[in-house]
């Protein structure tokens, strides 16, 4: 068997910021298994016969390494005490991390075993279960204020919408029904409404619905993609894009005008706590941990050199430990297997 160097497959896509990649999908949806291609193989193709010549099988063997770092601070906007070190891993991917209410659980989507579905685990990773089985692509898992419930996106028959499962495992139930992209939730801090990105209107905008079940209200006039509320749910904090650094904007609960925060932020990657915002930034190429104080209005360098991030940011309640999640490798190989029977 021979192989030769190809491109990446894992390219972002502006609506969903990368991982709702839909031709990887399509081409994951069309897959046969081939002897010799093993589940990272896409895009199988068998040359016609010829005299003489036995058919050789073409394909792509895809294979991304998405791990959770960790980086530890004596406190809210302090320098961090030391490197980024790896927290979550496997051989597959692990993103879109969030921390329980109480700090003790890591709620994230993995591949490690096949499909994409939610798995919790201690912050350092061990304890690792699988909460969901539904082999749709689950992923974004946000918790409920009580730590009782998460809110997570599927597609289930193409089309992707919002979820809730309770921690202690069960059946998903379905929240919302509609055949736009319904994508990225996360709760009110009183626990009775889900917010969501959708595009049902024609441009992604942030909605909310009831968590209990029921009509989605749109919550911002501009464009808008990953939300959370603040610590005291007085304002709704949103990004507006994926493909590029965002903007973040504020918005008051109860009704108001947007007022733009600040600026830079990459892959939706904020979380909001009481004193201030811990974002990641990249000017000039150099990937950053940021921390905006409110009291300040200033925002600080808490860590440097973060590498290749990807979607996934989450910090503790007191806010001295920052998980973020980072592509360490990846390989798109174009694998020829001579002798094909």
């Amino acid at each position: 068997m021979e192989y030769i160097k190809g491109q990446t497959l894992d390219a972002l896509i502006a609506a969903s910021g990368g991982w709702l990649s839909q031709g990887k999908d399509q081409a994951k949806a069309s897959r046969r298994a081939w002897p010799f291609v093993g589940e990272d193989g896409l895009m199988p193709v068998v040359s016609r016969p010829q005299p003489g010549r036995s058919p050789r099988l073409v394909y792509v063997r895809s294979f991304v390494d998405k791990n959770i770092w960790r980086i530890d601070t004596s406190g809210p906007g302090a320098t961090a005490s030391s490197p980024p070190v790896v927290s979550i891993s496997s051989r597959r991917g692990e993103l879109h991390q969030q921390l329980s209410p109480d700090g003790r659980r890591v709620a994230f989507c993995s591949d490690r075993a096949g499909d994409w579905e939610i798995w919790l685990a201690d912050p350092d990773g061990p304890g690792a279960v699988q909460l969901t089985s539904m082999g749709a692509g689950s992923c974004s898992p946000r918790w409920s204020p009580d730590g009782q419930l998460i809110a997570f996106l599927a597609q289930l028959e193409g089309q992707w919408e919002i979820y809730v499962i309770p921690v202690a495992g069960g059946k998903p139930r379905n929240l919302t029904s509609h055949p736009a992209l319904d994508a990225f939730p996360s709760f009110s801090r009183d626990g009775q409404w889900i917010y969501f990105n959708s595009n049902r209107t024609g441009e992604h905008r942030i909605w909310k619905i009831p968590a209990s079940g029921g009509e989605a209200i749109q919550v911002t006039p501009n464009r808008g993609h990953v939300a959370f509320e603040s610590p005291d749910g007085a304002y709704l904090y949103y990004n507006q894009t994926m493909d590029r650094p965002s903007p973040l904007w504020r918005l008051p609960t109860s009704s108001g005008v947007p007022v733009k925060v600040l600026e830079g932020v990459v892959l939706g990657n904020f979380v909001v706590r009481e004193g201030g915002i811990y974002y990641i930034d990249r000017p000039s190429g150099e990937t950053r941990l940021q921390y905006f104080d409110f009291a300040t209005r200033r925002s600080t360098t808490v860590a440097r050199n973060l590498g290749n991030v990807d979607i996934g940011f989450t910090a503790s309640p007191d806010g001295r430990a920052i998980l973020y999640a980072r592509q360490d490798s990846a390989v798109d190989d174009l694998m020829l297997v001579e002798n094909f029977r």
